[in-house]
């Protein structure tokens, strides 16, 4: 959904089933009743929430909990639905923990999360429980604030995307990547203007690319700009392409961005390494070269 093979494996180097179980019965245990009393505060689970739902369900002052409810975005789930243990289900919760941690960068939830399917689709997610919004206002006071106007007159600056962006530079800067990517979403949400806006989402898609969430990336790189006809993003968008294996894609990209940037050495060189890496697709297809004519549109 969120985390690459790889990083999975970084995550659970280490980690036993016992120390799994400890881990979720801890935070389940400490984080009920703040989810229970600020609903909203469920959203920092992002997509893994479905998994860590039915778990908060088992906790004995949940009972009577909004949490219990049975609703599941099922056409999220089924975007996943490879069939899964209880075991396996576990371990997703507990890597959700660890998506939960990442978003904590902010007390308030941000509104989308980005979520990569098996097939390698990306889309922006806006996690949204039906159980969660019930009565959700019936006991406010009338003209209490909301956590956002009470947020903005403690610190104004958490409502400004440069502020965002410097504080995802510094987040990186030690190493916390995935903190950083969540500050840069919240500089997107935050942008009052298309300048800000493109920045966070380049930004953001560097920094997927460094890491090597390659199709990620290249959704962070189409949300840059309206049209893509800014050769450099282009270039960007061409580099990812062949770091995630599709040649054609990046070929593409390449051309576009010597189109707009006429004898760019960089870009000339994209297009001849995405043409060797053509070539050679060919070659190991047995004879069957569709290539001239793939080239040619």
């Amino acid at each position: 959904m969120y985390f690459l093979p790889a990083d999975i494996d970084r995550l659970l180097t280490g980690v036993t089933r016992d120390q799994r179980d400890a881990d979720i019965a801890q935070y389940l245990s400490d984080l009920a009743p703040r989810i229970i009393a600020e609903r909203r505060d469920h959203r920092h689970f992002g997509p893994y929430w479905w998994w860590v739902k039915p778990l908060f369900a088992t906790i004995p002052g949940a009972r009577r909990g909004w949490i219990r409810g049975g609703y599941r975005d099922r056409a999220f789930l089924e975007t996943f639905a490879a069939p899964e243990s209880e075991d396996d289900a576990r371990w997703t919760a507990w890597i959700g923990l660890r998506y939960f941690e990442a978003e904590l960068v902010d007390d308030l939830p941000t509104e989308f999360h980005i979520v990569e399917t098996p097939q390698h689709e990306v889309f922006a997610y806006q996690l949204y429980d039906a159980d969660a919004s019930q009565q959700m206002d019936l006991f406010d006071a009338p003209d209490e604030p909301s956590p956002e106007v009470r947020q903005l007159m403690r610190d104004p600056s958490r409502f400004s995307a440069t502020s965002w962006l410097h504080r995802a530079d510094e987040l990186d800067a030690r190493g916390e990547v995935w903190r950083a990517a969540a500050a840069l979403r919240r500089a997107i949400e935050r942008a009052v203007d298309d300048t800000d806006r493109s920045r966070a989402w380049l930004r953001l898609g560097q920094l997927f690319q460094e890491h090597h969430h390659v199709h990620k990336a290249i959704f962070c790189y189409r949300n840059a700009f309206e049209r893509e006809q800014e050769g450099w993003v282009q270039g960007l968008m061409g580099e990812a392409w062949q770091d995630a294996g599709e040649p054609h894609e990046a070929l593409r990209c390449y051309r576009k961005a010597l189109d707009a940037m006429p004898g760019n050495p960089e870009y000339q060189a994209g297009v001849e390494r995405a043409e060797r890496a053509i070539r050679a697709e060919a070659r190991n297809a047995a004879g069957y070269t569709l290539l001239q004519e793939r080239l040619a549109r």
